[in-house]
C-alpha cells in the first residue's frame, strides 16, 4: 500500500524554508465541511504562513449563512487564519443549472477578486472539489508562475455522474467531454497532485498523470473527538441487551451504502439469536431498511437515532464490531470512506462490506474482516466467524487498527507530507526565478 509522501520528522525545516500559502477552497468554516478547516490549521501548526481564499458560505442548504451576502467580497479572521471570501451564486440543490452557476461563479470571482492573494503567495494549495475550484490556481500559474499543489478529493467527472448530477443521457454526452478536458488540465498544470487513497492514485495514473507526480495524502479524522472511549452503558440497556454480540453501522443510510445487504445477512443468522445488528443515524434509506427488517421478521435488527459527534466514540464502544458498507460501483473502488479513519482512530474492529480501498486498508491494518459487497450470504458467514471469536481478540484488532491509523492515516503523518510537497513547490519556483524562468 502506498504511504503518504514524507521525510524524517526530525528533519524539520527552519523558518527560512517556510513558504507563503494561499489555500484555495470553495467551502470553508462555518460550512460543515470539516476537512478544509483541518487542513488549513494543521499546515499552520507545521509552521507555514497560510491564508484562505474561499466562497461566501452557503453549503449545505444553498442559502447564504447569516452575516454574509452572496455578492459581497469580505475578509475575516478565524484565529490566526486570514479568510478572504469572494462572491458566488448560492445553490446546492438538484438543479444542474443552479449547481453549475454555483461552481462557475466561484471559479470566476476567486480568479478575479482573489488575484492579490494569488499573486502575493509562493504556492497555491487547491482543495479540488469541485474541480472548477482549480481555475484560479491555473490562472495564477499562467500570469505569475505561481505553482499549485492539487488535492484531489474525488475524481471528476466520474463523481459528478455517480451522484446523479448531470447524469441524463443527452446532458451527460454534452457535459462529459469539457469536464474531462478541464479536469485533465488541472492535473497537467499542477506542480504535484495528491490522492486520498492508493486506488485513487492508481486511477489518476491511469488517466495519464505521471506516477512521480502523484502522492497519497490521506484525509484524517477529528483526533480530539475520535479516540478510544469507554462504552456508553445506555446503548445496550436501551435495547434490552447485555452480553450479546453487537455489530453496529453508524452513519448515513443512503443508497450508496447498500445497507439492505446487512439486513438480509441477519436473516441468514436466525439460528444465532444473540447476534444483533444496530443501525445508528439516518438517511433516505432508513424507512426502507426498517420495512425490510419488519418484513423479514427480524427482532435482532435495531434502529437508533444519530448522536452528536462527541458522543460517537462511546456509542461505538458499546458494540463489538463496526460495519463499513458500500455498493459495488467503480467509483467506490477508489474511495476510502471517512468512517474508516474514524473507526480505526477509536480503536474499534471493522467489518468491511465494500470494494477497493476500504477493505484493503482494514486488511493491511489487521483491524478486522472483509466481505464482498452485495453478497448477504457471505456477509452472514463473516459475521458468524467474528461472533465466534473471543472479545479480547476483537479488541486486539481494534488496537492494531488505531496503531495503523496513527502511523499511516493520521494528521501528523499526512499534514507533514502535505507541508513537504508545498515546500518543494516553493523551492521549485525559487529555482525557476534564479534561472530566469517564469
Amino acid at each position: 500500500m502506498a504511504s503518504p509522501a514524507r521525510t524524517d520528522h526530525d528533519a524539520r525545516p527552519d523558518a527560512t524554508d517556510q513558504p507563503r500559502i494561499t489555500f484555495l477552497t470553495q467551502w470553508f468554516d462555518p460550512e460543515p465541511t470539516t476537512m478544509p478547516g483541518w487542513v488549513a490549521r494543521s499546515l499552520c501548526r507545521q509552521g507555514l504562513e497560510l491564508n484562505v481564499l474561499t466562497g461566501v458560505p452557503n453549503y449545505p442548504t444553498g442559502k447564504v449563512h447569516e452575516g454574509y451576502r452572496a455578492w459581497r467580497r469580505s475578509t475575516e479572521m478565524q484565529g490566526d487564519l486570514r479568510v478572504l471570501r469572494t462572491p458566488l451564486y448560492p445553490s446546492h440543490n438538484h438543479s444542474a443549472v443552479g449547481r453549475s452557476a454555483n461552481f462557475a461563479s466561484f471559479a470566476l470571482s476567486s480568479s478575479l477578486l482573489g488575484s492579490a492573494a494569488l499573486r502575493n503567495t509562493d504556492v497555491t494549495l487547491v482543495y479540488s472539489t469541485p474541480a472548477t475550484v482549480a481555475a484560479a490556481g491555473m490562472l495564477a500559474r499562467l500570469r505569475w508562475g505561481t505553482p499549485y499543489v492539487l488535492m484531489v478529493m474525488d475524481i471528476w467527472p466520474d463523481s459528478v455522474f455517480a451522484t446523479g448530477f448531470l447524469s441524463g443521457g443527452a446532458t451527460r454526452r454534452l457535459a462529459e467531454p469539457p469536464l474531462n478536458w478541464l479536469t485533465n488540465q488541472t492535473y497537467r498544470w499542477a506542480h504535484h497532485v495528491t490522492a486520498t487513497s492508493p486506488g485513487m492514485r492508481d486511477a489518476l495514473v491511469e488517466r495519464g498523470v505521471p506516477a512521480d507526480k502523484v502522492s497519497v495524502v490521506y484525509n484524517w479524522t477529528d483526533e480530539k473527538t475520535m479516540r478510544p472511549a469507554a462504552p456508553d452503558p445506555r446503548i445496550r440497556a436501551g435495547l434490552g441487551l447485555t452480553d450479546e454480540f453487537v455489530l453496529m453501522y453508524a452513519g448515513n443510510h443512503g443508497a450508496a451504502q447498500g445497507l439492505d445487504v446487512a439486513v438480509r445477512a441477519m436473516a441468514e443468522l436466525r439460528d444465532l439469536p444473540d447476534v444483533h445488528l444496530v443501525f445508528l443515524g439516518g438517511g433516505i434509506e432508513k424507512p426502507v431498511l426498517r420495512s425490510l427488517a419488519a418484513a423479514l421478521g427480524l427482532r435482532t435488527v435495531h434502529f437508533l437515532d444519530g448522536v452528536e459527534p462527541e458522543q460517537v466514540p462511546a456509542v461505538m464502544a458499546a458494540a463489538d464490531l463496526q460495519l463499513v458498507s458500500l455498493t459495488d460501483q467503480p467509483l467506490f473502488h477508489v474511495t476510502l470512506p471517512s468512517k474508516v479513519q474514524s473507526i480505526l482512530a477509536c480503536a474499534q474492529p471493522v467489518l468491511t462490506c465494500a470494494p477497493g480501498d476500504a477493505a484493503r486498508v482494514v486488511d493491511a491494518a489487521g483491524a478486522g474482516f472483509s466481505s464482498p459487497p452485495g453478497d448477504p450470504e457471505q456477509l452472514a458467514r463473516t459475521i458468524r466467524t467474528a461472533a465466534a471469536l473471543p472479545r479480547e481478540r476483537l479488541r486486539a484488532m481494534g488496537r492494531a487498527g488505531r496503531d495503523y491509523y496513527l502511523a499511516h492515516l493520521g494528521e501528523e503523518a499526512n499534514a507533514f507530507a502535505l507541508a513537504e510537497l508545498l515546500r518543494d513547490a516553493a523551492r521549485s519556483r525559487r529555482r525557476g526565478r534564479r534561472g530566469g524562468v517564469r
